[in-house]
């Protein structure tokens, strides 16, 4: 048996496929899964043992790629990803089943349809094309339809194969931030997102990371590169704080997340990171809200938002102005809400 999952999206939504790719394995435990993702998170995907082999795509290129597997004779599709280039490269590839969402225009793209469930959280809306060939799998979301306000545990992104030991953090410690010991008790601050609006503020992050330090507890900054400068700001506004923003890759932060006592961050790929090793996390939500489906996959989590808002959601993914110009999202949130989110969660 031989199974393709296509998911070009940004990190967020491919660490949201982890409990489909876990369920297609269980479904078919012989087969080989080939995930097709997005340039650059190939090497992620491989360490993450969620598929046997791991095609990156740059998006724009994918007829390329149809080329390369025009001679592949697949026995599933798997396409959540939505865009129209995702489905043309399904349309030109061999499959006895090709499973995607029901769109007005995509009859003849695929054999297996299904409405996407914009009620339900995107793990499980995923989720909903695994159940077309896997009666266990109908079974159990049947269940969760009765029940969609808690997160089933065979649906969980945690992924208990992976593990790494005090010494082997400190030993990556020594290098990235002198003087951080991975064996005392840390909090991981993310306060980087692609996109502005999500973006708490940067003195909200630093008062909360004063408090925590107040705390006894060794603060971490973690970014992408690019918020390396953001990052930086952050921690030299917090005693006994330390940075390692842009000088991670998505794998060793995920194994600084591992070992904290939790993560403080903003609706943005972190936030997943943590929702895969299983560490509690309170995650600050303005222009998105939980309802969108895209809220923190994780039983350890808590979202601090500002509920009375009418203007929330200003977008599904956030942007990089506010529409109305005044972010109140963001700025009405205050630092103590969170701090109080965290002692008592993070303990």
């Amino acid at each position: 048996m031989n199974h393709l999952f296509i998911q070009t999206a940004f990190l967020g939504d491919l660490l949201l496929s982890i409990p489909s790719l876990k369920q297609i394995r269980y479904w078919s435990p012989q087969s080989t899964i080939t995930l097709v993702c997005r340039q650059g998170y190939g090497s992620l995907v491989k360490e993450l043992g969620v598929c046997d082999q791991v095609i990156e795509v740059d998006k724009k290129n994918k007829k390329d790629l149809a080329q390369q597997l025009q001679d592949t004779n697949f026995d599933t599709i798997f396409c959540p990803h939505q865009s129209m280039t995702s489905h043309h490269l399904v349309k030109a590839l061999k499959a006895d089943r090709k499973v995607g969402y029901s769109r007005t225009w995509n009859k003849s793209y695929f054999t297996n349809r299904v409405n996407r469930d914009l009620t339900w959280p995107e793990a499980m809306r995923q989720l909903q094309l695994v159940a077309t060939v896997s009666e266990s799998v109908g079974l159990k979301m049947e269940a969760f339809a009765q029940k969609t306000d808690s997160i089933p545990q065979w649906a969980e992104m945690n992924l208990s194969n992976l593990s790494w030991s005090e010494p082997s953090l400190q030993k990556l410690a020594e290098k990235k931030a002198r003087g951080f010991k991975a064996h005392e008790p840390y909090i991981c601050i993310a306060p980087g997102s692609v996109w502005e609006t999500k973006r708490w503020g940067e003195q909200a992050f630093v008062r909360t990371g004063i408090e925590l330090a107040r705390e006894n507890y060794q603060i971490l900054i973690i970014g992408a590169p690019d918020e390396r400068e953001l990052c930086e700001r952050v921690q030299n506004g917090i005693p006994n704080s330390y940075s390692m923003a842009g000088q991670l890759t998505v794998l060793e932060s995920m194994m600084f997340l591992s070992r904290a006592q939790g993560l403080i961050c903003n609706d943005s790929g972190a936030m997943h990171m943590a929702s895969v090793m299983h560490r509690p996390t309170v995650a600050v939500f303005g222009p998105t809200v939980q309802e969108l489906g895209y809220k923190p996959w994780n039983p350890k989590a808590i979202v601090v938002e500002e509920k009375r808002l009418l203007c929330r959601p200003c977008g599904q993914h956030g942007g990089n102005f506010c529409p109305i110009g005044n972010h109140r999202c963001m700025q009405d949130i205050p630092f103590q809400a969170v701090v109080e989110k965290a002692l008592v969660l993070f303990r």
